[in-house]
């Protein structure tokens, strides 16, 4: 009982060390992936910035200018670190209407022909815009599984149909492939796409409101920081700012959020620590008075033992290994409570819950588990195994 009881301390204290950084390491890795769907190397240049402070007015990001379609025709021509420029403008909570069926709620994007090179896509059926429907402001739309299925239920075939947003028709030209949702909820399932020219008939892109921006990709092998400062220096010469001017304009990039993320999760992964360390505490001083119990009670034993020759360290290892043994099991036990947890949350997550949301359990994790169980085990264990070594074999022998 008074085994089981210290080895209880080393179980919960590793189950409360790993469970933390499993479940922060596993929101980390889920937001960044999230993240990575806008695009770790994409800049995006547009009026209001994704993060600001109190010492820069909000109406002073008001009162800037919206990037347009001239902008991204002189970005286009003067970034030469650049491999795909494109402008976009998003409008939410649309209505989409195909006959009787309505989808609402739909995210709808007005895009430039280079967005393909942005965002990567697939499709069911169909295809992308050509350069002449972006150009022309033809009446083409892209849907999104989600949309599709909702207008277009049980049909094989959707490319040609027609649909309307704001009273105005729109042929469908490509159906993309189903994507699933992220940690944000964004995806393209419930977009429509269509060209940032054609969009000007049902949505104000130019009203204050608004925030259209232009995404830019840096070419293979050109550092983001070098494209990002490239491109400021083209967006002050379109818009003719001197040289002490401030910007009016903000470049973003997703970096900002990762950054502020890692920070969080590094206080949350300390509270954490602290939590099992404490439980590690109680366990080690658990497993320490084992350790001076097991010495008090093989004092005849270990007498004998050097009698005949039995060198120090040898005693001293086998008190030693057995502490180590004993908080590698209350290690193990407390790795394999978290690792069954993790499989249940996952079951519960995914098949009632349906969420996308991955748990990660990674070999790192695990590895630390264990070491930490071995390091426990030997400072819990080292001075019972010291003052063991140095017994001397008379007064050992004696003490029956």
């Amino acid at each position: 009982m008074r085994s089981f009881l210290s080895l209880l301390g080393i179980t919960i204290g590793i189950l409360c060390i790993i469970s933390v950084r499993t479940a922060v390491n596993s929101l980390e890795m889920n937001i960044q992936n999230s993240l990575a769907s806008f695009g770790n190397d994409i800049l995006y240049v547009q009026k209001w910035p994704w993060i600001w402070t109190d010492e820069y007015p909000w109406w002073k990001y008001l009162n800037r200018p919206s990037v347009n379609i001239r902008e991204l025709e002189q970005v286009q021509e003067r970034t030469t670190d650049a491999k795909a420029c494109c402008l976009m403008y998003f409008a939410g909570n649309t209505t989409v209407i195909a006959g009787d069926m309505v989808a609402e709620r739909v995210s709808v994007n007005g895009v430039t022909y280079d967005y393909n090179g942005i965002k990567d896509m697939e499709f069911t059926e169909g295809r992308y815009f050509t350069p002449a429907e972006t150009k022309n402001a033809q009446g083409v739309a892209l849907l999104g599984a989600s949309v599709a299925e909702t207008l277009f239920e049980n049909r094989s075939r959707i490319t040609g149909e027609e649909i309307k947003i704001n009273g105005v028709k729109l042929k469908v030209i490509g159906v993309l492939k189903k994507e699933g949702s992220d940690l944000f909820g964004f995806t393209l399932d419930n977009n429509v796409i269509v060209p940032f020219s054609f969009m000007s008939m049902f949505v104000n892109t130019t009203g204050q409101d608004g925030d259209p921006l232009i995404a830019v990709v840096p070419k293979k092998g050109v550092p983001i920081e070098e494209l990002k400062y490239q491109l400021k220096g083209v967006m002050r010469s379109v818009r003719r700012l001197s040289p002490f001017a401030e910007d009016n304009f903000a470049i973003n990039q997703v970096s900002v959020f990762t950054e502020g993320i890692a920070s969080i999760f590094s206080v949350v992964s300390i509270a954490g620590w602290v939590i099992g360390i404490f439980s590690i505490i109680v366990g080690a001083f658990g497993i320490a008075n084992i350790m001076f119990v097991a010495v008090k009670e093989r004092t005849y034993i270990i007498g004998i033992k050097k009698a005949i020759g039995a060198k120090q360290i040898f005693i001293l290892l086998e008190f030693l290994l057995e502490a180590v043994v004993l908080c590698i099991i209350g290690g193990i036990v407390g790795l394999l409570v978290v690792v069954g947890l993790i499989y249940v949350l996952q079951y519960f997550v995914t098949h009632l819950w349906h969420s996308d949301f991955k748990f990660y359990i990674t070999f790192f994790n695990l590895a630390l588990g264990v070491s930490i169980s071995v390091v426990v085990g030997i400072i819990a264990g080292f001075i019972p195994a010291w003052s063991a070594s140095r017994m001397k074999p008379v007064d050992a022998i004696r003490s029956k």
